[in-house]
């Protein structure tokens, strides 16, 4: 995409008294191959074998009176009417002080973000994804499986950032995700710049035909109440660590709506139990999360927002970084480059021995409704395996209750390995009241 007419626009605008004073604009020009799959039947009208590209502008302009617009521009709009646009993003400007600022040039840090063999994927080469959908076929016995969906996205991107500032910096990059659901409740998937080996594949897939093997026997009825819960690594990154990063997060803390006050960076006094620690490395490769610089142009780093219990700094962007008199951060921009460390995680088989009466919680409903800043939660469990001595002992359903924050300072909380996942699961002890 050419932003040389946006540039000479932002150069050149005038409207009475206001020009633009600084800007930023970040352009991305993404080629995507996409695939649905609705009850075992591939593509339909509402996921069809598509490959769609599109390009655009996010922007942020300062103008001359300290007024900031921020806002997308589509390619058609920044290659033809770039000054239409800029007029109709100073109808919308308003005042953010902190928001108004842009960044010089800089080094960026070298992170491998792109896969030749995704990029052809993205670009129309169909090999990997009919020889996956050939395995989720066969494995799919009819008897056991009565029916799965998945999807399939695969993407190449370039993007640039630019700044009137002098900022120029630019990346490649490729992303591929799949995701499967069998019998409408067993899921599991996988995302990263770059798509799994044939071995991966098969492994996860075995493992979640396991987990909806067992899903298809109900449990024996037991007691419910203060039981040892065993929630999945997927609900540990759903609510356990989404809910620490909203309280973590620059904006959060800046308007006191969390857990956290500013304060409290920094005091040296423990707010999880003192062998947690939690960090972001961005600088990983080739995986999800991981990126060169941030949307404002400010380049990877590592972070580290909890170290021993105590918090050394909240997650922060350029503008609340700014606001809070501090330096911005990385940023999690995914789960695979965010690290919650501790005791060496238990193996399943073990944890599971310790977990004998409770249940592996596998999923959750009503994360978004939920108490961040006191930690309290009630979410819906509608898929549970029982566990007893033998290991697992059916299907329940429910509901789990308790204090999150409560559950990050106990002794009794254990990190838990899952194969094939990044993040550890949590062996926490919590209400459950079977429905």
């Amino acid at each position: 995409m050419d932003l040389e007419p946006l540039l000479v626009a932002a150069r050149e605008f005038r409207s009475g008294a206001s020009a633009v004073r600084d800007f930023r604009f970040h352009a991305s020009d993404v080629e995507r191959l996409s695939l649905g799959v609705k009850d075992a039947h591939a593509g339909g009208p509402h996921a069809p074998l598509s490959i769609k590209q599109a390009a655009g502008v996010r922007y942020l302009l300062v103008w001359s009176d300290d007024r900031v617009s921020r806002g997308y521009l589509e390619r058609s709009q920044v290659e033809r009417q770039p000054m239409q646009a800029l007029a109709d993003a100073l109808g919308a400007a308003y005042e953010d002080p902190d928001a108004a600022r842009v960044l010089g040039p800089t080094t960026m840090p070298e992170v491998a973000l792109y896969d030749a063999a995704t990029a052809g994927m993205a670009q129309g080469d169909t090999t990997w994804l009919a020889a996956r959908l050939a395995v989720i076929r066969e494995r799919a016995v009819p008897g056991e499986i009565w029916t799965f969906s998945a999807s399939f996205s695969f993407a190449h991107a370039y993007e640039r950032i630019m700044t009137s500032a002098g900022l120029d910096a630019s990346e490649r990059s490729t992303s591929a995700s799949w995701h499967v659901t069998l019998n409408g409740e067993a899921g599991t998937g996988h995302a990263a710049r770059h798509a799994e080996s044939g071995a991966e594949f098969d492994a996860r897939l075995a493992r979640l035909l396991e987990t909806a093997r067992e899903l298809g026997r109900p449990a024996t009825p037991s007691r419910g109440g203060a039981l040892p819960v065993l929630l999945h690594p997927r609900v540990v990154e759903e609510y356990g660590l989404a809910t620490l990063l909203w309280n973590l997060s620059g904006e959060t803390v800046a308007h006191g709506e969390g857990r956290f006050r500013h304060d409290d960076f920094g005091c040296g006094r423990p707010f999880l139990r003192e062998d947690l620690s939690l960090r972001v490395d961005p600088l990983q490769p080739l995986r999800s999360g991981s990126y060169r610089f941030t949307g404002e142009g400010v380049p990877a780093s590592r972070s580290t927002f909890i170290e021993r219990g105590c918090l050394v700094q909240p997650v922060l962007d350029l503008k609340y970084a700014h606001r809070l008199g501090r330096a911005p951060t990385g940023l999690p921009l995914a789960s695979d480059c965010l690290f919650l460390e501790g005791p060496q995680p238990l193996p399943l088989p073990r944890a599971l021995e310790q977990a004998r009466g409770g249940v592996l919680v596998l999923g959750v409903l009503g994360v978004h409704t939920q108490d961040g800043a006191s930690g309290d939660f009630s979410l819906a469990v509608p898929q549970a395996l029982q566990i007893d001595e033998n290991g697992f002992a059916g299907k329940v359903r429910g509901t789990i209750s308790g204090n999150l924050f409560d559950g990050l300072q106990s002794e009794r909380l254990t990190l838990v390995e899952f194969e094939g996942e990044h993040t550890p699961g949590w062996l926490i002890e919590c209400r459950l009241d079977r429905s």
